[in-house]
């Protein structure tokens, strides 16, 4: 069947056709009542229906024509109170079969009142939502669980304020996950029920904000493939920005095989609308001089700071016992709030004994490595930028590191990107270049390696080497090719990926990354954010591997087939 309206039409949609008498129209006449599922389309007003016709002609020939329907007179909008007194007795007097119990069903259905009526439907359906948080511009990712023994379910639907409705069903865009408690809850009335009975949805376009003025609350509306309805009211957001990320990333525990369709449908939608919304907020740093920095300095040293505030004292300590660092400008971004204090003590402190001149960044809230990168890149003024962890330290072996990179960014003109070579605390290498590798229990999604990690550096190796990437711990590039690709894209969340993909898109440009073997330096890998629960964090690199894999290997984005290697140089 294919239903034409006034602004588009629908084809194989749900619909339910039920036939009945009409004498006045003599023996070949019939009647029909037609239902067609379009929630929240705006269609206008209706042309035609196409039915199609049966045939026992044999299945070679061409089938007959549709059945073109056309209104006689304008299509009236009943009131739902007429329902009932214009169309029931027509479904009264049809013909039985399923199609008018199916009927039946849905013109005895109730509308929504704004109370909850689950517990109202002939079938042991148990569904109850814990927590409802806001997706902008208008959507909503609901946790809870949901019970239903019978499998007595057809669809879960939500509808929003002002008419706004979910057009497909909850469960399309939907992660199971465990629920020990609820299992352990229900057993004594229930049995044995399956622990994964927990789940985290998407609900892209319900209307929000909330509620819209005038309008009622969003709200669950459970359908039975028998034609019952059930409603469940939505409790209203709380949690907002980074806390309901990490909320949404703490209830989650995907297998590797559900890693990759629960991004697609849920998670990678939801958190990349939570991270854009919560960084539209305009932050504008508050910056502090310690000492006079250089007016033209050479190069930049963008440091951004976030949980081990120490760091910065043991850095200036270092960088201060080597004099061409006076030609450079040193710039710490404060991304931990709540550490400003205890940074301004040690900054103090650090600028009285060492004395090498820097400024600081401080930001009025946690933005994450990329952005807090950004505004460093902002305040600016060197030729060359540098972009290094607060937990990298020069070597006293190459207390010239700096010089010597940006010496091979002047020489050749070909080089967009030089990293240093980092360290171990015992001498093995940490780093000295990127490759990609699929990861079959990260959903095959290649993920940067570090070739040699955890070996001695080899002696013999070339100074300069080309390298498919090089790590953000400390990567040189020249100030004019960082604003010209606008830094690190702020689509990645916390901290992951946003250095690889910045080399990406140096290489796009037809320049050529390379590492530095002779610019040595001792990375404290990951102590700079040290976390005691890294469940949620571990998601959040999840999230910006799907956004790099979706970018740079649309080809590895939905495959399922054992990994192969990628991106060697």
């Amino acid at each position: 069947m294919t239903a034409h309206f006034q602004h588009g039409k629908l084809e194989e949609t749900e619909s339910t056709v039920c036939w009945f008498p009409r004498p006045d129209l003599g023996r070949r006449g019939v009647g029909i009542v037609l239902h067609i599922r379009a929630p929240g389309l705006p269609l206008g007003e209706l042309s035609s229906i196409d039915l199609a016709v049966s045939s026992e002609e044999p299945a070679e020939n061409p089938p007959p024509p549709a059945l073109r329907l056309q209104p006689v007179r304008p299509v009236v909008h009943l009131r739902e109170s007429d329902v009932q007194s214009r169309i029931q007795p027509a479904v009264a007097n049809a013909f039985a079969g399923p199609e008018r119990s199916r009927l039946v069903s849905l013109l005895s259905r109730r509308a929504y009142a704004g109370i909850d009526t689950l517990h109202e439907l002939p079938a042991p359906v148990r569904l109850d939502i814990d927590e409802s948080i806001s997706v902008p511009p208008a959507g909503l990712v609901l946790i809870g669980w949901c019970l239903d023994p019978t499998h007595a379910v057809a669809a879960i639907r939500v509808h929003g304020p002002q008419e706004a409705r979910d057009r497909g069903s909850l469960t399309d865009r939907w992660i199971s996950v465990e629920r020990p408690d609820v299992a352990e809850a229900v057993s004594a009335t229930m049995g044995q029920v399956d622990t994964r009975c927990g789940f985290v949805a998407l609900a892209p376009a319900c209307g929000v904000p909330w509620p819209s003025p005038g309008g009622a609350a969003p709200y669950l509306e459970v359908e039975l493939k028998t034609g019952e309805i059930g409603y469940l009211r939505i409790p209203p957001p709380v949690k907002t920005g980074a806390a309901a990320a990490r909320r949404i990333l703490e209830v989650i525990h995907p297998s590797a095989d559900e890693i990759a369709p629960a991004f697609d449908k849920v998670l990678g939608p939801a958190l990349t609308a939570i991270h854009k919304a919560r960084l539209a907020k305009p932050v504008k740093p508050t910056e502090i001089a310690f000492g006079e920095s250089p007016a033209e300095p050479v190069c930049s040293v963008v440091i951004p700071l976030y949980g081990r505030m120490d760091f910065l004292t043991y850095q200036m300590a270092l960088l201060s016992e080597h004099p061409g660092n006076s030609a450079h400008e040193f710039i710490y971004v404060l991304d931990d709030p709540p550490k400003k204090r205890e940074l301004l003590d040690l900054a103090h402190s650090a600028h009285r004994r060492f004395g090498l001149p820097f400024r600081i960044l401080l930001l009025d809230t946690n933005l994450g490595y990329g952005p807090a990168n950004n505004h460093g890149m902002v305040a600016a003024r060197g030729e060359f930028l540098c972009l290094l962890n607060s937990d990298v330290m020069p070597s006293p072996n190459a207390p010239e590191w700096l010089d010597i990179m940006i010496a091979d960014l002047r020489e050749d003109a070909t080089l967009g990107m030089v990293g240093g070579q980092l360290l171990f605390e015992d001498g093995t290498v940490q780093h000295q270049g990127i490759t990609f590798e699929p990861l079959a229990q990260q959903a095959g999604w290649p993920f940067p390696m570090h070739p040699r990690k955890g070996l001695k550096p080899e002696r013999t190796a070339q100074a300069l080497e080309e390298v498919m990437a090089v790590t953000g711990a400390c990567m040189v590039l020249r100030r004019d090719l960082a604003s010209s690709l606008k830094g690190f894209d702020e689509v990645y969340a916390i901290g992951d990926f946003e250095d690889t993909d910045l080399c990406l898109r140096v290489r796009s440009t037809g320049l050529r990354c390379a590492v530095e073997h002779r610019a040595q330096l001792y990375h404290l890998e990951r102590q700079s954010q040290i976390t005691p629960d890294n469940r949620w964090r571990h998601h959040a690199t999840l999230l910006n591997a799907w956004t790099h894999t979706r970018r740079w290997f649309p080809e590895e984005a939905g495959r399922s087939h054992p990994p192969r290697p990628l991106l060697r140089r």
